[in-house]
């Protein structure tokens, strides 16, 4: 017999120690090519694409909708015509019927917990049920129960838990009059029909600061040595009711505003979605977190490890002060704030750098090329 070849889930992200194969894309017992995208496994963050380098033909060995770990054999593939009996290993679980949607382990064990109605699960309109669906639907139940947090947001604890216990942070805001930058954007936008903002503009300004500014987006080695980065890679927190995303906007100082605005409609599609990939959420060296709410003064940016920074965006709000001639006038503000690494940069710096952020967004012209 010639070779049997395993597929192995691989290593996804370092946050979890197990994944959720979702979806067969290839049938069991069907040929495939090297190469080929033949299922989609799912983590605490994103959705990966599990690729057979091998070709041949696909005998399952799991379910859709099983939990699987790093290392675990997922499937064999054979030679054409190779018997069952020939590729050793367990035997691959019917396919649900069509009509049926795959629920998950989690999900699963889960309903177990609650005591969901299966009856209730099966009429979702899903074709695979996850975790978080039976959580809406035991809270649309309206029965006394203990929360358990969903996968995406276990991610976002587990890295706080570090960021808190192995960065010495300090925090340092100022108060910036965006009422030219707002009026710039909103012209922009209605100029090249995009969504242009404040948050669009902070990207840019932040990636132009890169080469003045390097240990702002270095990567600590230790408690002496930090890393230089070649470029700013920005991560920006997005959140559309979905769980807490951190893409991450790349080559951004190569990106003029317009492209930053494709750029980051298109997370808030991948975040509705639920359907980011793990590529896409890692390799940031400074963050930029978005508060939109006018009554959000003061927000403090967690520090991802691995990162010297992080920006913190509030909410523009109205308010009066005095102009230049000493007039009362109205000016529309925000506060931007840094939390940042003091064992790499201090004070002065931090506040060198919020101040070079005031002028870039003082000078939206620049930012937009107008």
């Amino acid at each position: 017999m010639t070779d049997v070849s395993d597929l192995r889930v691989p290593k996804l992200n370092n946050n979890d120690l197990s994944y959720t194969l979702t979806e067969w894309l290839v049938g069991d017992d069907e040929p495939i090519g090297p190469d080929e995208i033949v299922a989609t496994i799912e983590t605490s963050k994103s959705v990966q694409d599990l690729v057979c380098a091998e070709g041949g033909v696909l005998r399952h060995l799991v379910p859709a909708g099983s939990e699987c770990a790093p290392g675990d054999v997922v499937a064999r593939v054979v030679p054409p015509g190779t018997p069952r009996a020939e590729a050793a290993g367990p035997a691959a679980a019917p396919a649900p019927a069509d009509e049926e949607p795959v629920i998950t382990a989690p999900a699963r064990a889960l309903m177990e917990e609650l005591g969901v109605d299966p009856a209730l699960v099966r009429a979702l309109d899903v074709t695979v049920v996850r975790r978080a669906d039976v959580e809406r639907l035991a809270a649309s139940a309206d029965r006394p129960r203990t929360e358990t947090l969903s996968r995406v947001q276990q991610a976002v604890a587990r890295t706080v838990t570090v960021s808190h216990a192995t960065i010495p942070a300090a925090y340092t805001a100022i108060r910036v009059d965006v009422g030219a930058a707002a009026e710039a954007a909103q012209a922009a936008g209605r100029r090249l029909r995009k969504i242009i903002g404040l948050p669009e503009l902070l990207v840019a300004a932040v990636a132009t600061l890169h080469d003045t500014f390097p240990m702002f987006f270095a990567e600590p080695l230790d408690d002496r040595t930090a890393r230089l980065s070649d470029e700013p890679r920005i991560g920006v927190t997005i959140d559309v009711g979905t769980g807490l995303f951190v893409p991450v906007v790349r080559d951004a100082a190569k990106r003029t505003v317009a492209d930053v605005a494709d750029v980051m409609l298109g997370f808030r599609q991948t975040a509705l979605a639920g359907s980011f990939r793990e590529e896409e959420l890692t390799g940031g060296n400074i963050g930029v977190t978005l508060h939109n709410d006018p009554d959000v003064v003061v927000a403090v940016p967690l520090i991802f490890p691995g990162q010297t920074a992080a920006l913190a965006l509030t909410g523009a709000r109205e308010e009066l002060t005095r102009d230049a001639s000493g007039e009362v006038v109205s000016a529309t503000v925000c506060h931007i704030g840094l939390a940042y690494d003091h064992r790499f940069v201090n004070g002065r710096d931090a506040t060198l750098f919020l101040q070079a952020v005031k002028t870039a967004l003082s000078e939206p012209g620049r930012l937009i090329g107008t």
